[in-house]
């Protein structure tokens, strides 16, 4: 009896540590950042990828564009504390026209040239780069709309290549 007891023991003992075996780890990281403002600014929403596509560079000629590609940024939780106006500004670096002008558009970088990219409010009115674009918010969660199109730059032949264009967008509460 006391040998069975024993084995028991034996086998109980070893099936533990079998169970305590690492399985796997790792690391949850959480960050954010808090901001003074009527709004929060929706979880993932604050870095975005918008895909503008392959285009031709026979529909960028002259200062043509692509086909435009919706983008919103979501706000959550909004309180009506202020004049529920919300001014976004697109900084980034501002393209320059066959004469060396700047011409409100976002300029490009990467292998192509000759175009730049347009930003847009939701009803197509051109957004220029490092000016702002008003609109107004309601209590609670709202939505943000914009669109964004490539577009050649008058008077420069588009020159095809991969392009990329960064703009970093702000909030202001009227």
């Amino acid at each position: 009896m006391k040998k069975i007891i024993l084995a028991t023991l034996i086998s109980g003992a070893m099936s533990a540590s079998a169970l305590a075996v690492d399985a796997g780890s790792g690391t949850v990281t959480f960050t954010g950042s808090i901001i003074v403002a009527p709004c929060s600014i929706a979880p993932g929403e604050e870095n975005q990828e918008v895909e503008l596509g392959q285009v031709s560079n026979i529909t960028l000629k002259n200062g043509n564009a692509s086909s435009s590609q919706p983008f919103t940024i979501q706000l959550e939780g909004c309180n009506l504390e202020k004049d529920n106006l919300v001014t976004v500004t697109f900084n980034g670096t501002e393209a320059l026209d066959a004469e060396g002008k700047g011409n409100g558009l976002l300029q490009i970088t990467g292998d192509a040239s000759g175009a730049a990219v347009k930003i847009m409010n939701a009803s197509g009115a051109q957004i220029n780069v490092n000016s702002g674009n008003t609109q107004s918010y309601v209590e609670g969660d709202n939505t943000l709309k914009f669109q964004a199109a490539l577009q050649g730059v008058e008077g420069v032949d588009p020159v095809p290549g991969n392009f990329q264009a960064v703009t970093n967008f702000k909030l202001a509460y009227n």
